[in-house]
């Protein structure tokens, strides 16, 4: 009897075992790159300007308007120009890392997609669902900025009207002050539109976007025509950088979000006629104009009008308003309400795609993956998402959960850039001919790549009697750590700049070892030998991710020591 109990007993203890084991291999499970990863239930119909135009309009939108100001005023200064400078070359080495991970996996998804194919199921769903609440609240918060900039024309007519209906403003928590319809009417109305199909889609983009385009380019010349040196030189006022590099930097943090619709480029490779080519070029092409666009308007805006009396709300109507320009406002209010048509377009049509793919894979619900036979686009994905959004945009307080999800998508960037160098450290793995889709990163891989990706070169072959992890799981072990030590010296270098300034003993030992540590993980990577795998575009001098690494841990210290 009790030989049978602890029979019963040890039987039960393996299969819970085997259960974990086999729980924990689906968590990290990874995709690969299979020789059909050009067959897709989607229409493959854009080409390199299509997706130029689609990533232009995702980025230049709202924050040309709106967010140049706000900086420009509170946080910066004339030196708001050097601050775009910054973000725009740290969104361009991340926007690098999109477009190799997108020639090598020319799918939709974006992050979560390229997340799967390097790291993993676990870490792919964590990623995918921040894209995607990215996006979710994107638009919704466009959606409403949109709503107050046609209210402006009417006179407030719109508002008054929904106060008189609802009985006056709401005080609750987490909820908007008053029911938004006409945000809510706005984002319907562009579902229904993008409901048609892809090329109408980009269509309807590319009208908004030149649109944008033109208004800008017609503020920067009359905002030059009006400009004053003596804005940037004025000492008593602080002259070009009255917050010091200080605010530089803050600054910077802030606007690195104007950038952040880069990832349209990498969520349409699944829909791109030639994505090898096309993705490499919008996304050169998409953040040149983006960063010349935001750098012009920004310099403009503070050479009109002395920083301290630009307008939060209305920065530019009000600064070309100044010099007599009175039409200009109605010039602004156009160009901002086809910037941020575009910004919704460029929101809603990611948002479609990232779920497609995550249904697709089996981590939602199996109708989100369901493709329209005729128009070649999930719409179940898209009425469920973007009716979710318009409900956010017509009840709840948008700009605090913005604030949260920076965050998040901070972090989708951090993990897209470790996947490039996780992947270039990585001998080609493929499943064998009897796995399915998804392999495990067990038994079931296979090595199609003898080039010895992710092992020790040949001068360093006598550190295998110490290091023997197999190929590739150093690296990825070396970038984890080195993401930890840079955040660490990051948050410490904000939070105790004081006691290093002072050179206090402790706070340079402490300095010292987080930085010995970071630099020890990097110079272990470069002792392994990158993959061979002929690709169309690689980033030239890999080392740019690791410098990106810097720069975007250095605005993720940034933000935790805002809340914190």
């Amino acid at each position: 009897m009790a030989e049978a109990r602890d029979t019963g007993v040890l039987s039960a203890a393996k299969r819970t075992a085997s259960t974990i084991q086999a729980f924990g291999s689906r968590l990290t499970r990874k995709k690969f790159v299979d020789t059909d990863v050009m067959e897709t239930n989607l229409r493959r119909c854009l080409n390199t300007a299509d997706i130029t135009m689609l990533a232009i309009g995702h980025m230049i939108g709202s924050g040309v308007y709106v967010l140049t100001a706000t900086v420009a005023k509170n946080m910066a200064g004339p030196a708001i120009v050097v601050a775009f400078l910054f973000s725009g070359f740290a969104s361009f080495l991340a926007a690098l890392c999109y477009a190799e991970l997108g020639v090598r996996y020319p799918r939709s998804g974006s992050a979560y997609s390229y997340t799967y194919l390097a790291l993993g199921e676990l870490w792919a769903f964590l990623v995918g669902w921040n894209v995607s609440l990215e996006h979710v609240i994107g638009a919704a918060a466009i959606s409403r900025a949109c709503s107050a900039y046609i209210d402006s024309l009417t006179g407030g007519m719109i508002k008054n009207a929904t106060d008189a209906m609802t009985g006056g403003t709401f005080h609750v928590p987490f909820l908007a002050e008053r029911l938004d319809f006409l945000a809510f009417g706005i984002l319907i109305l562009f579902t229904v539109c993008l409901s048609f199909g892809v090329r109408m889609t980009s269509h309807l983009n590319n009208v908004f976007s030149v649109a944008n385009m033109i208004v800008i380019v017609t503020i920067v010349c009359v905002g030059a025509y009006f400009s004053d040196t003596k804005n940037w030189t004025n000492p008593e006022t602080g002259g070009f950088m009255p917050f010091g590099w200080s605010g530089v930097l803050a600054a910077s943090a802030s606007c690195f979000y104007a950038y952040v619709g880069f990832d349209s480029i990498a969520s349409s490779g699944e829909e791109a006629r030639d994505p090898q080519k096309s993705i490499p070029r919008a996304t050169m092409i998409s953040m040149g104009i983006a960063t010349t666009t935001y750098v012009s308007v920004a310099t403009v805006l503070t050479l009109m009008i002395n920083y301290k009396d630009i307008n939060d709300d209305s920065g530019l109507p009000d600064a070309l308003d100044s010099h007599g320009a009175h039409w200009a406002k109605i010039v602004v209010i156009v160009g901002a309400v086809s910037g941020m048509a575009t910004g919704i377009i460029g929101s809603l049509f990611a948002l479609t795609r990232v779920i497609y793919v995550m249904a697709d894979d089996g981590l939602l619900f199996a109708f989100c993956s369901n493709v329209n036979t005729r128009t070649k686009i999930p719409l179940g994905a898209m009425y469920i998402f973007a009716s979710l959004s318009a409900l956010m945009t017509l009840t709840l307080d948008i700009n605090t959960l913005v604030e949260v999800m920076s965050i998040g998508t901070l972090f989708a960037y951090l993990v897209v850039s470790a996947s490039v160098i996780i992947l270039r450290y990585r001998p080609d793995l493929g499943p064998k001919s009897d796995s399915q889709e998804l392999s495990s990163i067990g038994d079931s891989i296979e090595k199609l790549d003898d080039s010895g990706a992710g092992e020790l070169r040949d001068r360093f072959q006598m550190l295998s009697i110490y290091i023997n992890w197999g190929p590739g799981r150093l690296v990825t072990m070396c970038v984890l750590f080195f993401i930890i030590f840079t955040f660490l010296t990051c948050g410490f270098v904000i939070g105790c700049s004081s006691s290093i300034a002072e050179g206090s003993w402790w706070a340079i030992i402490i300095l010292v070892v987080l930085l010995c540590g970071a630099i020890a993980c990097f110079v272990l990577i470069t002792l392994h030998q990158q993959s061979n795998t002929p690709l169309r575009y690689k980033v030239r001098l890999y080392i740019k991710s690791f410098a990106y690494h810097i720069k975007f841990l250095y605005y993720y210290a940034c933000v935790l020591n805002k809340y914190i």
